[in-house]
């Protein structure tokens, strides 16, 4: 199944260098960067996540590989070096999804970031329209604040666009690659399930022996791209709750006594989230949040019962 996979993406990868190469060229990033507060800690937290995810994933399933193959045929001569070439091509051939996986953190931290600027706008445009500070403030001093968050908030309405369409735009290089590694993915973890309950099975009904370090090397080689996928699950599903936390801040503006101007960007923000919509849906087939995850466990739940159910009727049929 992995060797499906990494041709598909091998296939796919060579035909669509060019176009990812311009599209990534296309996205003003420092543009939309500048002027935003983004704390080290967020940072240094969205670092750790990549690495997680890029790294020390393949990372786990290499080490595993090696201890696994000089277990398996200690009469062969299993170097790193040869472990390596056996896991290269699998890990260059996800380089589009880890691309895709660090654009969605970086559009995470990106709006994340304007939700923080947008929630200080709200918070002052309401107190400017409060009794006390239009009995404080005379009206030209209340326009002019409200003409400079116009201009703030405009601009944070165009870093929001063009975060959320580019975001949205990359899953199309990766929608065919991800929908299949996911269906590769669940055939593994329901097959390599089963296989663990047929060697618990043999050994406590057949008296066969049980090979513990070829269980805990399968359970290590089936929870690797399930993390994977949990992880792509709860960044998409982190980006879908700040898009709706930008439409709760939007609807928290109180604008009976602001300026015109100022009410037409807030009504075109709102009116630019409501058109976006944002959804990651691979194919339109399923959307990337945490609901993926328990839409797996009901679907390799549901086989595995099948399976076992079947496989016992059958085992004290023939006794």
């Amino acid at each position: 199944m992995n060797v499906c996979v990494c041709l598909f993406n091998y296939v796919t990868q060579w035909e669509k260098t060019l176009q990812i190469i311009r599209f990534q060229n296309s996205v003003p990033l420092f543009k939309v960067l500048d002027s935003l507060d983004i704390s080290a800690m967020i940072m240094w937290r969205a670092f750790i996540y990549s690495l997680l995810k890029i790294v020390f994933c393949p990372f786990i399933a290499y080490i595993t590989l090696i201890l696994y193959q000089r277990r398996s045929h200690p009469e062969s001569q299993w170097t790193s070096v040869t472990t390596t070439k056996t896991m290269l091509p699998l890990i260059v051939s996800n380089q589009i999804n880890n691309c895709f996986f660090g654009g969605l953190v970086i559009a995470n931290l990106i709006i994340a970031a304007v939700n923080q600027k947008l929630h200080g706008i709200v918070k002052e445009a309401n107190m400017l329209q409060s009794p006390v500070q239009m009995n404080l403030h005379k009206p030209y001093y209340r326009m002019r604040r409200f003409c400079e968050l116009a201009d703030l908030l405009d601009e944070l309405t165009r870093k929001y666009g063009v975060t959320a369409c580019r975001s949205k735009n990359y899953l199309r290089f990766t929608d065919w690659s991800m929908v299949l590694s996911m269906m590769m993915n669940l055939l593994g973890i329901t097959m390599g399930c089963y296989n663990q309950y047929l060697a618990i099975a043999d050994h406590y009904i057949n008296g066969e022996p049980f090979d513990l370090f070829l269980a805990i090397v399968l359970v290590v080689f089936l929870a690797v791209p399930f993390l994977e996928l949990v992880m792509v699950a709860r960044i998409s599903n982190e980006i879908l709750m700040e898009t709706r936390r930008t439409g709760e801040l939007l609807q928290r503006f109180d604008l009976q006594h602001a300026d015109a101007r100022f009410k037409q960007v807030v009504n075109a923000f709102w009116l630019q989230v409501i058109t976006i919509d944002y959804k990651l849906m691979p194919l339109g087939l399923l959307e990337l949040n945490t609901s993926l995850v328990n839409k797996v466990f009901s679907s390799v739940t549901g086989s595995l019962l099948i399976l076992i159910q079947s496989d016992l009727t059958l085992r004290f049929s023939l006794k």
